[in-house]
């Protein structure tokens, strides 16, 4: 998968040196949870706030409608509290969305596209310490984005969207358990060119 996801890189990158591209810089908070499900039972944790980050390329289009990938730092995770004792899981990861953009009304536009993301690093930290469990998880994961967004002006966008994990995050899934993580985000853009 990472072979895979460094030719989705390098496309990209290639296409934005031959086509007309819009550059930009995108980042907010997100507020992450994760959810463990099996059978017919499911259980989401506490939210975690992370940040979120990177560059975007939006590719020309029509005036209602393109495409826009990029390359961004993804903060996702957990958070659990016991008592006294509060367990954090930030999973930290390199993501490379490819979205359709619709334009509609004076500067509104929503978004909606997959997102192929690989994971950086996975720590869970409690009060005694940190484990490492970047081993216990999948390399890259499969992701659903979708979102609204308001452009003040050509240099300078406001947004809102949700992240929802489409697949199992855990290398070994025990009695069909599945694990998945999702956050909701808030954030601006901003256009360089």
């Amino acid at each position: 998968m990472k072979k895979i996801f460094t030719l989705f890189a390098a496309l990209t990158i290639t296409m934005a040196v031959s086509a007309q591209v819009k550059v930009g810089l995108k980042g907010g908070l997100s507020f992450a949870n994760g959810k463990f499900s099996e059978g017919t039972s499911s259980e989401t944790s506490g939210s975690l706030t992370r940040i979120n980050l990177g560059l975007t390329l939006d590719f020309k289009g029509s005036d209602n409608f393109n495409i826009q990938t990029g390359l961004m730092f993804n903060g996702m995770g957990a958070k659990e509290t016991d008592g006294n004792e509060t367990v954090k899981l930030p999973l930290n990861y390199l993501s490379f969305p490819v979205l359709a953009k619709v334009k509609f009304g004076s500067g509104f536009y929503g978004f909606a596209g997959p997102q192929l993301s690989v994971l950086l690093s996975a720590k869970v930290k409690y009060d005694g310490g940190t484990d490492d469990l970047k081993n216990d998880l999948k390399g890259t994961s499969l992701f659903g984005l979708f979102g609204l967004g308001y452009s003040v002006n050509d240099k300078f966008s406001i947004y809102a969207d949700y992240t929802a994990g489409l697949t199992d995050l855990s290398k070994v899934s025990t009695n069909g358990s599945k694990y998945t993580a999702n956050a909701f985000s808030i954030g601006v853009g901003i256009g360089l060119n």
